[in-house]
């Protein structure tokens, strides 16, 4: 009796529990379906506009002098002049005497070949009254023949003007050397180095030091072959140089002067020479050896487009936003790309709008708001 007392018991525990089951199954509450608008991308476009274009290259190169002179001296003998300026750093003007040699022997060799011109001349005047008086004697005394030249003294006559020939020779080399016992700035420079002090004993060829021009640079400007291309040499071959030193940006303007004709095998690049003038004397920085950015202004192109970077997908590749505001891609052909832009020469028309703004996971067809203006169009 008691058995089945337990029996009932649970079988009623258990019903009670299936009715309860039941009745929240029954009464629970249905969540209510909301439908979410889609989240469109808000972009920036460009619309294409075709127009000229003028290329400009970046590149940067090391400032050189055009002219670096090792000064030798031409003479011997003993330094007794040297300019307090001949040290390294300083300034010569074109013809401003550096050092000078003791001309002692120099000026008694001029004066030698002063005398001996001063013979030579005389010997001539001599030989041409000889030769006259010759001419009078033959004229009574010939009987009408022809004279020989040894009876007008003519080798005589020759000889005695090859004498003052060589006797100017000899006096202009005299002054030549008189003249070179004074060793000059060739243009206007300044000392790279200096290899004499005053007094020193200085052979023919000896250097005494080194020089290079002052305020004339060149500097040597690399460009990659695609950018060659593009680079034009005329009047109009502008080239804008600056550095920032201490917070404070230099400027100056050169002019593009040639080019190497080679191409260096180790970074497939061509060198381009252009010349630089510090006309403005108190800007101490234009040196040789300072490091120089530059910028070429080289052809410019018609009827291309210069869309920005950043609206460049991969190599080629570009999105456009139709008139339904949806994305389709186009493959374009790129004349010239840059850091900052790049130009386009087909595949692209005028009145395209060009997405510049970067879509995550684009796909064709894709719908987007167009920013435009400062106002956003849903």
């Amino acid at each position: 009796m008691k058995k089945w007392a337990q029996i009932s018991a649970v079988l009623i525990i258990g019903l009670t529990g299936i009715l309860i089951f039941y009745s929240l199954v029954v009464t629970k509450p249905v969540a209510e379906t909301v439908q979410r608008e889609a989240v469109l991308s808000t972009v920036e476009v460009w619309v294409a506009e075709p127009s000229e274009h003028q290329v400009v290259i970046d590149t940067q190169g090391i400032v050189e002098p055009v002219h670096v002179t090792d000064l030798a001296s031409e003479v011997g003998g003993r330094v007794k002049f040297l300019s307090p300026d001949f040290e390294v750093g300083q300034r010569f003007e074109e013809g401003q005497v550096m050092l000078e040699i003791d001309s002692s022997d120099y000026e008694a060799i001029q004066a030698k070949a002063n005398s001996e011109l001063s013979e030579a001349k005389l010997s001539l005047i001599k030989e041409k009254a000889l030769s006259r008086q010759a001419i009078r004697d033959w004229e009574a005394l010939g009987k009408g023949k022809d004279p020989n030249d040894l009876v007008l003294r003519k080798p005589q006559l020759e000889t005695a003007l090859a004498r003052v020939v060589a006797a100017k020779a000899g006096l202009e080399k005299s002054e030549r050397d008189l003249e070179r016992t004074k060793i000059r700035s060739p243009y206007e420079s300044k000392v790279k180095k200096t290899n004499v002090e005053l007094g020193s004993l200085l052979s023919p060829g000896t250097i005494i030091g080194s020089i290079y021009s002052a305020d004339k640079y060149e500097i040597r400007l690399p460009v990659s072959i695609s950018d060659y291309d593009f680079v034009e040499f005329d009047s109009s071959s502008e080239v804008s140089f600056h550095t920032d030193i201490a917070g404070a940006q230099h400027e100056w303007k050169g002019q593009l002067l040639r080019t190497e004709s080679q191409v260096d095998r180790s970074s497939q690049s061509i060198f381009l020479v252009a010349s630089i003038e510090n006309t403005d004397l108190k800007n101490k920085f234009l040196v040789p050896g300072i490091y120089l950015k530059a910028k070429l202004f080289g052809k410019k192109i018609k009827d291309t487009y210069s869309v920005p970077r950043g609206a460049l997908i991969g190599k080629n590749r570009i999105i456009i936003a139709l008139e339904n505001d949806t994305v389709s891609f186009k493959e374009v052909t790129i004349m010239r790309s840059s850091r900052d832009e790049v130009i386009i020469s087909g595949g692209i028309s005028k009145g395209d709008r060009i997405v510049t703004t970067p879509i995550p996971n684009a796909i064709e067809g894709m719908k987007v708001n167009i920013y435009d203006d400062s106002v956003l169009v849903d």
